[in-house]
């Protein structure tokens, strides 16, 4: 493991855990959090995803819904979000507002200010993981709770 990937990891408990256990969220010890239904047929489910090769030193979270059934052999408290069906996931990135949203509907130059996919830098300096992680926590709980709300219905 990297002084880079370990930072992350020790700034993800230190910061993901407390800010996302009081919403519902369990957290799985690695870059995995699920809520899961009364009922436990569904699962809410963020997971903190390390760039690799040219996106490497950054990260994002990937937001997913599992349903009973989404996938044949998997038990929804054990569902990954890449279990989930393709219209019940996301990355935070696109559920976070745009800069300059009348220039989406523009021709030609509205594709240059539509949905991005948002990653942080990070590195194994304590204080810049714990930035890159606060601002996706964030994130997550200012537009990707709602979202995961909704599609979990």
């Amino acid at each position: 493991m990297s002084a880079r990937t370990a930072a992350f990891d020790r700034t993800l408990r230190a910061i993901a855990v407390p800010a996302l256990v009081p919403h519902g969220f369990r957290f799985d010890g690695r870059r995995t959090f699920r809520r899961v239904s009364d009922d436990g047929r569904v699962c809410r489910i963020v997971n903190f995803q390390l760039g690799q090769r040219s996106m490497e030193g950054k990260l994002t979270a990937n937001l997913a819904v599992f349903v009973d059934g989404d996938a044949a052999g998997i038990v929804p408290d054990r569902a990954h979000e890449c279990d989930c069906r393709w219209d019940r996931r996301t990355r935070i990135g696109a559920l976070m507002p745009q800069r300059f949203p009348r220039l989406i509907g523009l021709p030609f130059v509205g594709f240059l200010f539509g949905t991005r996919d948002t990653w942080w830098p990070f590195s194994d300096d304590e204080a810049r993981a714990a930035a890159a992680v606060s601002s996706a926590v964030e994130a997550i709980v200012a537009h990707g709770l709602d979202w995961l709300a909704a599609h979990a219905g």
